[in-house]
């Protein structure tokens, strides 16, 4: 693989925090980025690009990674076909036969960090150090918020992103939904579900907390992971409950944490009002990121767009960002379509 061109890579997962972390750092890497949040979704894509790397998640609903990557080989034929490295939290014989048996080259262990990362890399001769940015580590600008949130060790989490502190808060972002997401569903599946049911739930918050460093609801959301992959539903009945008011109270810290830097950096904002030009240039962004349905780059703009907007403007983005909140989209759209004229 020719280290001195820029690489083109897809990055395979059904769990948005575990997306924003593989990308962010390949993206300060040098690597050029696509992402799809399903095997289906990954072999469309590859269908129509010649990706030279795809890093593929195991565990996924509907297709597994295993067999996402022996299609996507098989689509690529013999000529110019990927490297595709596995990731996984568990690297079992299970695992490893299963992506091996598919053609996987290497297998990535969650959570992801740039050692572990550049360590892959160089083993299938796509490390490149002369495209890797270099991170500036704000652990004290945060230090205060952060030190608040039980059970999270914020300063292992942002050394997995290499020190950088705003790939760390959109993690953290990300995570807010997809713990939340997660805990309704299990609390949805309790009373009369088979205990596999639970399993791809608390395998998913595994995944999150190991992620953002809370380990130790890491190893907790592991023993009800592997307990209702071996059917003991009568372990998972008597502990469930408190694990579940464990989960909400961190997902809260967590939340107050998050709006509490949001607040600042729009503080510190405050003043520098947007050009016409750069507006309407958001705005455009905007509206194609809510036509796409990324929820990660629609909040994250937004956030930008009501920094620098007063009047009117600001009061029709804090309703779009209200209709995000609820995933309303067409009505976030219709709001994006009066703007111009204010």
């Amino acid at each position: 693989m020719d280290a001195g061109i820029r690489k083109s890579v897809l990055v395979v997962d059904d769990n948005d925090a575990n997306i924003l972390i593989l990308s962010a750092l390949l993206k300060r890497m040098g690597f050029s980025v696509d992402e799809a949040k399903s095997g289906k979704d990954a072999i469309g894509l590859a269908s129509g690009v010649k990706y030279d790397l795809v890093f593929m998640d195991h565990l996924m609903p509907g297709m597994d990674g295993a067999e996402a990557a022996r299609q996507i080989l098989l689509l690529s034929g013999g000529k110019g076909r990927p490297v595709i490295i596995g990731v996984s939290a568990t690297i079992d014989e299970e695992v490893v036969e299963a992506f091996s048996g598919a053609g996987v080259h290497e297998i990535l262990e969650k959570p992801v960090t740039m050692d572990r990362l550049e360590e892959k890399l160089r083993s299938v001769g796509a490390f490149d150090t002369e495209g890797v940015q270099s991170a500036v580590g704000q652990e004290s600008s945060i230090s205060h918020i952060l030190s608040g949130v039980r059970g999270l060790d914020y300063k292992k989490g942002l050394a997995m992103m290499a020190g950088n502190i705003d790939n760390y808060m959109n993690v953290l972002s990300a995570c807010i939904k997809n713990i939340a997401d997660n805990h309704n569903a299990i609390e949805k599946l309790k009373g009369n579900s088979r205990p596999e049911d639970f399993a791809l739930h608390f395998h998913s918050l595994k995944g999150l907390f190991l992620n953002i460093g809370a380990d130790v609801l890491a190893e907790k959301s592991k023993h009800f992971e592997i307990a209702a992959k071996e059917g003991r539903m009568e372990e998972i009945g008597a502990g469930l409950e408190g694990y579940l008011r464990e989960v909400l109270s961190f997902h809260k810290d967590l939340v107050s944490a998050y709006g509490q830097y949001c607040e600042g950096k729009k503080e510190a904002a405050q003043g520098k009002e947007m050009s016409e030009q750069e507006f309407l240039q958001n705005l455009k962004q905007l509206r194609q990121h809510i036509e796409d349905f990324e929820y990660m780059e629609i909040t994250e703009i937004l956030d930008k767009m009501m920094s620098g907007c007063r009047g009117g403007r600001k009061e029709i983005l804090e309703k779009i960002a209200a209709s995000i909140q609820e995933f309303d989209y067409d009505g976030a759209l219709r709001l994006v379509d009066t703007m111009p004229q204010l």
